[in-house]
């Protein structure tokens, strides 16, 4: 039995008293109700698996009886915004707690130890207690918590938590133990006062780090190879870059394994490294490709944006490139660089940036193309496709030349390289 068909009803017990097997109920659902002030004691909802109680602005307490509730599985309670007070769970079950844009909720709640996801997102929580790391843990949100400055040092028993976001928090510095939360692959970092990015698991895979205007230092995640698919460190005014861009460079330069075939980076600015052998001024550039093609292994680009970037709900980047052979003829294809209709790259999140912004990134597969073209002229022209939602129809994109300051590209050849390899 569920009580979700009384999620409309604008009244304030109601919805429970008038229904008298409650011992029965599995499910209560009473999302977006605007008038719900408080709930009745549900000690007798002896079988209740899920509590679902979002967008309720008028709740202000869950009842303390839903401490003996051994069966609860599932606590959803995001927007309610005037809740002041949650009780102690000890249902051994207890997998989903979500207590979401609720600023009154001041105490970290007493869970079990068997939670799988815990979201305590915009509350007013100060700090997480060390007990709270030692569970089964696997998601673990506190973004926009501002009153939380620190957060526990130990982190060597959170062996299961795979993701970690701590975005918009009063978080100024990352326990040196987080290298050892052999578990994580996401991290999240935006708007953190942070000055320095610590060693990091080394299987981390996503590390989110836009709009940190204190961080300084992010050397010590220079050996992540997992991380170099996607750093993004918009709006990072501080930060160091030399090492990073270098690092890039070496990376790149030593042909190791690359784990998604390619590298790209974030960073503010506007100075294209050197070792960016062919600039251009605006949104295209040409370069004259070698007679040695075939040991060309990757290529790389660098776009100078200038802010701030039109908006759209995804800005996708994309290149053609055209061809002119040594006899006049013109040869092109069209390659996407920065997505695909599979998948996009987060560079609509630059429409944020309050300053010019450049991307660094390297692959290896397009370059399969180009090495037909030995001693061709080959000019790049950047375009992006506006799309108005995130799925895409036929007819919805139009396509334009991105606004660039400048661009770059290098070429990397491999002298040890067959003539006959294709690469991934």
């Amino acid at each position: 039995m569920s009580l979700k068909y009384w999620r409309k009803i604008r009244l304030k017990l109601q919805p429970l008293t008038v229904v008298h097997d409650v011992g029965n109920l599995r499910t209560i659902d009473l999302s977006e109700s605007p008038y719900l002030t408080e709930l009745p004691d549900l000690s007798m909802a002896k079988n209740l698996v899920s509590l679902i109680l979002r967008d309720c602005p008028s709740l202000t307490e869950v009842p303390s009886s839903l401490q003996y509730l051994d069966r609860l599985e599932e606590v959803s309670l995001h927007r309610c915004n005037n809740l002041r007070r949650f009780p102690m769970l000890d249902s051994k079950v207890l997998r989903f707690l979500e207590i979401n844009r609720c600023l009154d909720v001041t105490k970290f709640p007493t869970i079990s130890q068997n939670m799988e996801t815990l979201v305590l997102e915009h509350t007013s929580i100060k700090e997480v207690p060390q007990l709270v790391l030692t569970g089964r843990l696997e998601l673990l949100l506190l973004n926009g918590c501002s009153k939380m400055t620190k957060f526990p040092e130990n982190l060597e028993d959170m062996k299961s938590l795979v993701s970690l976001s701590l975005c918009n928090t009063g978080i100024k510095e990352i326990p040196l133990s987080i290298k050892d939360m052999v578990c994580l692959r996401s991290l999240s970092l935006n708007g953190t006062p942070i000055k320095a990015l610590p060693e990091l698991p080394p299987l981390l895979w996503c590390l989110r780090t836009q709009d940190c205007a204190s961080l300084e230092t992010a050397t010590a995640i220079i050996n992540n190879d997992r991380l170099w698919h996607q750093l993004d460190f918009t709006n990072c005014f501080k930060l160091d870059q030399k090492p990073l861009v270098a690092a890039m460079h070496l990376k790149i330069q030593s042909g190791e394994e690359m784990p998604d075939g390619r590298i790209q980076m974030v960073l503010p600015g506007s100075e294209i490294p050197e070792w960016f052998g062919d600039k251009g001024i605006g949104s295209s550039v040409t370069i004259h490709l070698p007679s040695n093609c075939h040991q060309l292994k990757g290529i790389a680009f660098c776009l100078v944006f200038l802010h701030p970037l039109p908006s759209h709900d995804v800005y996708d980047v994309n290149f053609d490139y055209h061809v002119k052979s040594k006899n006049g003829e013109n040869d092109g294809d069209d390659k996407v660089v920065f997505a695909s209709q599979k998948r996009h790259a987060p560079l609509f999140l630059l429409v944020t940036c309050v300053s010019d912004h450049m991307i660094l990134r390297y692959e290896l597969g397009f370059v399969n193309r180009l090495r037909k073209y030995s001693g061709n002229e080959v000019t790049f022209k950047f375009n992006h496709h506006g799309v108005h939602s995130m799925v895409r129809k036929v007819g919805d994109e139009i396509r334009r030349p991105v606004e660039l300051k400048s661009c770059g590209v290098y070429l990397h050849f491999d002298e040890n390289l067959p003539a006959d390899t294709d690469l991934p």
